[in-house]
């Protein structure tokens, strides 16, 4: 097992930053006469105190979870042309020849098609690959429900032209045009139409937000930016906590589906909290921490210890690569189960909050070689060293050298 030692430091946090006034900022911002840092959809102050953003009036996003407000993407949304959208065959008439004989016919989108294609004949190359059958969601399944519900099958095929970029660089620009414009449309019909999560949209909306998180986690990472990445994180993180609200309603709909197994294993993992040395000093740093009032350290240490579980399993006396199932599932669910405070500090650039993300970081560089993943953890790590006090630099030494030794093959993960 790999050791620490570590030092320890009292409360050490970065100075805080002069203001400047914004004239170009949201009007809640305004009100409260502090500076708003501009973020779309929602600006970061009214983000973090669960305000009502002006900018939302104009942009798209999911519903949020209590005290979290959500962005539908970190990058700016290039335009995109209104008939992209697979759902304008449904939410426009079909036009008429003049004489009314008989109706005009358009084209046929065979960049839709192709995107449709690759929807039903492949797994989009995600975890799990292999393992009990029960716990994968039959491909069948999403394009089943996406034919009955646009928003879905405008994130579906948004998500089929990430996978296709991925695949073939030589066309990346095009699919990732088209990637972007469904998706767009696919939070603007899924904010104008879905008013609440029941039994029968139940499971288009969670196989959306399931969607919707893994694309946003994929463009945390474009452009290669260390600088802003944080940022982005922080916003991917906002979204994919809003999934717990999105999806409460409709969790018993669900375990009558044929998704029940699969939500069952979920739940096991997201469930799993353990004690245990690689974080036991880390721990005490957040523990004696004078920055941080006593809630905001239990929600630390506890978003640390869901880590721990995972760094047991890989680094522990009896060595163990967890199961296809559970490595992945632990990675993605962690966002969902750590309290809303967590991400305030994060926004906030608490250094005890950073340094938790730090050795999340780890989890995301084991599982590199998924491609909605990828650079993330490197990233991640790299963006935290950079917001971080040199005084603490020293802490990130042990996540590093874990990235640096632990590796995981595409078929470890």
């Amino acid at each position: 097992m790999i050791s620490q030692g570590r030092g320890s430091y009292e409360g050490l946090r970065m100075p805080r930053r002069s203001h400047r006034k914004s004239r170009a900022g949201c009007s809640e911002c305004k009100r409260r006469h502090i500076k708003c840092d501009e973020t779309r959809p929602a600006c970061g102050n009214c983000a973090i105190s669960s305000r009502q953003c002006s900018f939302l009036s104009s942009q798209p996003s999911l519903p949020t979870a209590p005290g979290v407000a959500v962005s539908p993407s970190p990058s700016p949304v290039p335009q995109y042309q209104p008939d992209a959208s697979p759902s304008s065959y449904q939410s426009s008439p079909i036009p008429f020849s003049p004489g009314g004989e008989s109706p005009i016919i358009q084209d046929a989108n065979m960049i839709q098609l192709e995107l449709f294609h690759h929807c039903v004949h492949t797994d989009f190359d995600l975890p799990p690959s292999s393992g009990h059958p029960d716990l994968i969601i039959p491909q069948a399944t999403l394009v089943e429900a996406a034919l009955s519900y646009p928003f879905l099958m405008n994130e579906m095929l948004a998500f089929a032209a990430l996978h296709l970029a991925h695949l073939n660089p030589a066309k990346a620009r095009l699919y990732k045009h088209h990637a972007v414009g469904l998706q767009t449309h696919a939070l603007s019909i899924f904010n104008r139409e879905m008013t609440k999560v029941n039994r029968e949209n139940g499971k288009a909306v969670m196989l959306f937000s399931w969607l919707m998180t893994l694309h946003t986690l994929h463009e945390t990472a474009e452009p290669v930016d260390v600088g802003g990445y944080l940022d982005r994180f922080a916003h991917y993180m906002q979204l994919h906590r809003g999934v717990r609200n999105i999806t409460a309603d409709s969790w018993q709909a669900m375990l009558d589906s044929d998704m029940r197994l699969m939500l069952l294993e979920a739940s096991k993992v997201i469930n799993n909290v353990d004690s245990g040395s690689h974080t036991v000093e880390l721990e005490g740093f957040i523990r004696d921490s004078e920055g941080l009032n006593d809630d905001e350290k239990s929600v630390c240490q506890d978003a640390l210890k869901r880590i721990q579980w995972f760094l047991g399993k890989v680094d522990g006396p009896e060595k163990q690569h967890p199961s296809h199932t559970a490595t992945f599932l632990s990675l993605i669910s962690w966002p969902v189960v750590i309290d809303v405070d967590f991400l305030r500090l994060v926004s906030e650039r608490t250094p005890e909050a950073l340094l938790v993300l730090s050795y999340y970081a780890i989890m995301l560089h084991l599982c590199r070689d998924v491609w909605v993943i990828g650079v993330s953890g490197q990233l991640l790590i790299q963006s935290v060293r950079l917001h971080l006090d040199d005084k603490l630099h020293r802490w990130l030494d042990w996540p590093e050298e874990m990235m640096d030794t632990l590796s995981y093959s595409a078929d470890d993960c």
